[in-house]
């Protein structure tokens, strides 16, 4: 366990954050990301967004990676795992060309949809936060 900081940038305003962790692991309770620990919640500073970090160490590779995450944007994801999940098994399942095969693979596509428009709603309520953030603080864009 390292107890050196760690530098990250947000994946929203690109600011560098100096995160310590103190080796403390929060419940992972995201679906997508259920091998990963998640080692630290915080906000960012310039935008305010909630971020996550988040570290696997699997057996096989010697390296620990980590991931600073977008929590609003994972939970758009994980809304819909599960789903995801089943129609991928019964899309491999029906891998000739069948007619089945082609239903569950626009299925798929529909769910992919509704995930990034989700994403997209996020990022523009977001971006209009700050904005008129930054034009109550008497910044101009």
């Amino acid at each position: 366990m390292s107890f050196l900081p760690k530098i990250k940038r947000c994946p929203f305003c690109s600011s560098l954050h100096v995160i310590k962790t103190n080796g403390a692991i929060y419940k992972n309770t995201f679906q997508s990301l259920n091998k990963w620990s998640l080692k630290k919640i915080f906000n960012c500073r310039k935008c305010n967004i909630e971020l996550g970090l988040f570290s696997n160490n699997s057996e096989f590779n010697e390296k620990e990676i980590q991931k600073l995450i977008w929590m609003e944007l994972l939970n758009c994801e994980d809304r819909y795992h599960t789903q995801l999940k089943e129609l991928n098994g019964e899309k491999d399942k029906y891998r000739t060309t069948s007619k089945r095969f082609f239903e569950t693979n626009n299925t798929i596509r529909q769910i992919q949809n509704k995930i990034r428009s989700d994403q997209i709603k996020v990022k523009i309520k977001v971006r209009m936060r700050t904005r008129l953030r930054g034009i109550l603080a008497g910044d101009a864009y």
